[in-house]
């Protein structure tokens, strides 16, 4: 379930004609290769949201489920490099550290590549490979749909 939070999480960071990171702000859908649903939405502050199997992930307020971070909040950010094809992305997760200190820690590599202009290709890096193309039919690899983009008027949930 971790794999397929992080492969849905990465999925959504890009496209592939002369895109830059307004093209990616939306909600984004698709299914992992066992036809798990789930949507990332990026946000034009650098956070993410995911949803997932009834997982839902605030990117920007949630309280970490389990593991040493247990009972925290974290966020979740992301960076995309539009330099070159397909496009580098980083999912960062932060939280505050018992001094309360912000702590953050890159979690998962991908690539994006934009299939057109409401379709993109999500290569989730889990063993950091660094590959430079994406496999089409890699289990690491999701297909997203835009839902909608910040540009339309439909209201974000």
């Amino acid at each position: 379930m971790k794999k397929n939070l992080l492969l849905f999480f990465l999925m959504i960071v890009g496209m592939c004609f002369s895109q830059s990171i307004k093209d990616l702000h939306g909600k984004w859908s698709g299914a992992d290769e066992r036809n798990k649903k789930g949507n990332f939405t990026f946000f034009s502050d650098g956070y993410a949201a995911l949803e997932f199997e009834g997982l839902v992930i605030d990117g920007r307020n949630f309280v970490i489920p389990s593991g040493p971070n247990e009972g925290k909040i974290g966020k979740v950010k992301y960076s995309v490099d539009f330099s070159e094809k397909p496009y580098k992305v980083k999912l960062i997760a932060q939280y505050n550290n018992q001094e309360g200190k912000l702590e953050e820690n890159k979690f998962l590599n991908g690539l994006i590549e934009f299939v057109g202009e409401d379709e993109l290709l999500f290569y989730l890096d889990f063993e950091n490979e660094n590959l430079t193309t994406i496999d089409p039919l890699s289990p690491n690899t999701i297909s997203l749909h835009r839902d909608f983009s910040f540009k339309d008027e439909r209201k974000v949930d």
